[in-house]
């Protein structure tokens, strides 16, 4: 006898899934967060914002230029220690 189909919300209430969810929720969120707090130039050149297992603030950046400038910027930013890395457009 095969299984009854499950719902897609089922599917993606439960497990791994669910996990990836809310860490992509998260990862918005906090994105969202500290764009508010940064200038019109270097909020326009964030890529993504989030915090790692050590507790610091990795900023991803898109281009090396940007990610200078965010190293000067980020002294303004409430983290202890913050993370600038680069991920140029369309690399994944």
């Amino acid at each position: 006898m095969q299984d009854d189909p499950r719902k897609l919300a089922e599917i993606l209430s439960a497990g791994a899934l669910a996990r990836l969810g809310r860490e992509a929720q998260r990862r918005r969120a906090t994105t969202e967060e500290i764009r508010r707090q940064l200038a019109t130039p270097e909020r326009d050149h964030l890529v993504s914002a989030a915090t790692n297992d050590a507790g610091e603030l990795v900023l991803v950046m898109d281009s090396p230029v940007w990610a200078a400038r965010m190293r000067y910027a980020s002294a303004a930013l409430p983290y202890p220690r913050i993370v600038v890395k680069v991920q140029p457009p369309g690399a994944s």
